[in-house]
């Protein structure tokens, strides 16, 4: 009887141990993720800004299109959609801000 109660004893122990090691490894993880997130949500940023104006150019240089606009509008247009691109991810009021996608991802961790 005693000796089953130590091979009990002796099992918790590892199993604690176990599960120790894992929520640890757990924990890594998850800041690991956390920091890809915000690498691919940067790089995601940076796309979207890139994209908007490198799409206008490339309709602009449709030679029908080139022909009808000036280059000052089109130069114009390039301008303020590339500042409006980069306004929508830097203002705090924008759902695409830095600060607002912070604070749902915050909100998101605590819900789990």
């Amino acid at each position: 009887m005693l000796k089953e109660l130590l091979k009990i004893e002796k099992h918790e122990d590892r199993m604690l141990t176990a599960m120790v090691q894992l929520t640890t490894s757990n924990e890594r993880l998850n800041r690991r993720i956390a920091g890809l997130t915000w690498v691919m949500l940067a790089l995601t940023w940076i796309t979207f800004v890139i994209a908007i104006p490198n799409t206008l150019a490339t309709i602009f240089g449709i030679p029908k299109v080139s022909e009808v606009l000036g280059l000052e509008v089109m130069t114009a247009t390039l301008i303020l959609s590339t500042v409006g691109a980069l306004l929508l991810v830097i203002m705090p009021a924008s759902s695409l801000s830095f600060a607002n996608l912070e604070k749902r991802l915050r909100r998101m961790g605590k819900n789990k």
